[in-house]
């Protein structure tokens, strides 16, 4: 209980200690917590309100059935003046185990000597049990029922006065309420157990992943971690431990091999540059080599915690969306004539469901848009291409153009921007991965159409304009990608290029866009700058070495 009472207090503080930096425990609790305690709200408090509504009302109709059959049985014993047919009608209900008593009630009315005015009377003609003592005007409460069925005959005018205990009803409530409460806690219970299973089956691992792969990043290649587990986190590890294994043997072979080249330099002056390039390429290829095993293994280990991730993620945004269903629904059941009347569920509970929806609502688009980050994370982790081809720029940028410009269209984006060239005259041949470039182009063409169309939205007089200019000049080529948008400002141009930030909204951006590019111009060898003033235009450099 110790450890239930800390999660949940360190959950309350979230919004109390701000910034925050949330873990995957206590995203996952938050998840569980949330998804349990919406079920038990249905389980503990709505069901259990229709059932004991449903019972109360048929048990009424009921008790005015049984008030409605005695008085037709003395109506017909009276008109035939069958006195004993009177004594038969009551025993009707004389074997009901909830009666309390069956009245019939002669009514008879005075008027005064000059007729002017007149009175009604009630007097008991005849009675069950024959000692009870009748209210004539009793009314129905929380333990009895109480109906009346009026008849007329030529011998009398009378009426059936007819009370029925709730006492089972209300023993019947309490059962009710009781299953439901423990039903919640069975139901919180396995909630617990599985925010347990899930928090020690992904956190704890992970958290040894990155304790193990910091030390090796520091130069420790003896760390290693226990692969318990055979699902992806478990290949992970051993992914991890082969990794570390290869560096460390790689590191060896480099150190013995630098020691040979040191020994043969002291032999020959003649070999003193051959060595010192040998030497280089070496220490380059072992920086590449620990590079590369060391993203290969943060990128296996991102890429299992994503794809991890994301099934406990459409979960919610499944369930999410049922229970919004469920909520509506609920709302349409109760917003009938006969409920709306209602003043506690009009009051109450409709602008509890209100609340309920709109917090699905902010759990369901929240889980979206993490999905679609989660789905970004993995176009980054994907395996980039090696291979470098001769390309001319020019051609390349009008190909990408054209392909952009018919994605538009497919998306049934009615707006449009002037798009104007501006290519040197001299062919500017680089080096690139087509598809990866690509992608950096359509990026800057999105952010830039993004950024026009905030400014149109806002001045109707506005021209929205693309400009895409090459310069060739010297050992590099540069790109500019500008529009006349809305600009950017000071604060966000120091961490445009960082991953998750993003100036558009969370609904709209994934903060990876620019990151992706940056990652990729540096796998050209290039460099990508930003220039802009705010409200002005905003135009992206980038710099690529020429063959």
């Amino acid at each position: 209980m110790s450890k239930i009472t800390g999660l949940i207090h360190e959950i309350l503080l979230v919004r109390k200690v701000l910034p925050v930096r949330l873990t995957v425990k206590t995203k996952i609790w938050m998840t569980v917590i949330t998804i349990v305690l919406l079920f038990s709200f249905f389980v503990l408090l709505y069901l259990p309100a229709i059932q004991e509504r449903s019972l109360l009302s048929n048990f009424n109709k009921e008790v005015q059935n049984h008030a409605n059959t005695v008085a037709l049985g003395v109506k017909i014993a009276m008109t035939e003046q069958n006195f004993e047919g009177v004594k038969t009608a009551m025993d009707f209900v004389k074997k009901d185990p909830h009666l309390e008593f069956v009245s019939l009630l002669q009514i008879d009315t005075t008027w005064s000597k000059n007729h002017s005015e007149y009175k009604i009377n009630k007097t008991i003609f005849k009675t069950f049990p024959e000692d009870k003592k009748i209210d004539l005007n009793a009314l129905s409460n929380d333990f009895r029922i109480v109906k009346r069925a009026s008849f007329m005959t030529p011998l009398m005018n009378g009426e059936i006065l007819l009370a029925s205990s709730t006492e089972e009803i209300i023993e019947t409530k309490k059962q009710i309420r009781i299953t439901s409460l423990l039903f919640s806690i069975l139901v919180f219970t396995v909630g617990i157990v599985i925010g347990f299973g899930l928090a020690k089956n992904i956190s704890v691992p992970v958290l040894e992943l990155r304790d193990a792969a910091t030390k090796v990043g520091n130069g420790d290649l003896t760390q290693r971690v226990n692969s318990k587990s055979r699902d992806e986190i478990g290949e992970l590890g051993i992914a991890f431990n082969k990794m570390v294994a290869d560096l460390s043997r790689a590191s060896k072979e480099i150190e013995d091999r630098t020691n040979e080249l040191v020994l043969e330099k002291k032999k020959s002056d003649e070999l003193l540059e051959d060595l010192k390039k040998t030497l280089a390429d070496l220490n380059e290829t072992q920086e590449q080599l620990i590079g590369q095993e060391k993203l290969a293994s943060i990128g296996q280990l991102t890429k299992g915690l994503l794809d991890r991730l994301l099934n406990p993620l459409n979960y919610i945004n499944n369930f999410s969306a049922v229970s919004k269903d469920f909520l509506l629904e609920s709302k349409e059941l109760i917003e009938v004539e006969k409920y709306v009347s209602d003043e506690v569920i009009r009051d109450d509970l409709i602008p509890l469901l209100n609340m309920t929806e709109a917090n699905v609502d902010k759990i369901l688009e929240h889980g979206t848009s993490l999905s679609r980050i989660i789905r970004s994370m993995s176009k980054l982790l994907k395996v980039k291409s090696t291979i470098f081809i001769d390309t001319n720029i020019n051609s390349f940028l009008d190909n990408q153009i054209v392909k952009y410009l018919q994605e538009t269209k497919q998306n049934n984006d009615d707006f449009s921007a002037q798009i104007v060239t501006d290519f040197a005259a001299k062919n500017c041949t680089v080096k690139i991965l087509p598809t990866e470039l690509g992608s950096v182009i359509h990026s800057m063409l999105n952010n830039a159409l993004y950024s026009l169309k905030e400014k149109a939205s806002t001045d109707k007089t506005f021209v929205p304009k693309l400009i895409l200019k090459t310069t060739c000049g010297g050992d590099f080529v540069e790109l500019r990608i500008e529009d006349n948008g809305k600009g950017i400002s000071a604060n966000e141009i120091k961490n445009l290029f960082l991953p998750f930030f993003t100036t558009k909204p969370t609904s709209k951006g994934t903060g990876l866009g620019l990151y992706m590019s940056q990652d990729i111009i540096k796998a050209h060898k290039g460099t990508i700058s930003v220039d802009t003033q705010e409200g002005q235009y905003t135009a992206f450099l980038i710099r690529l070495p020429t063959v």
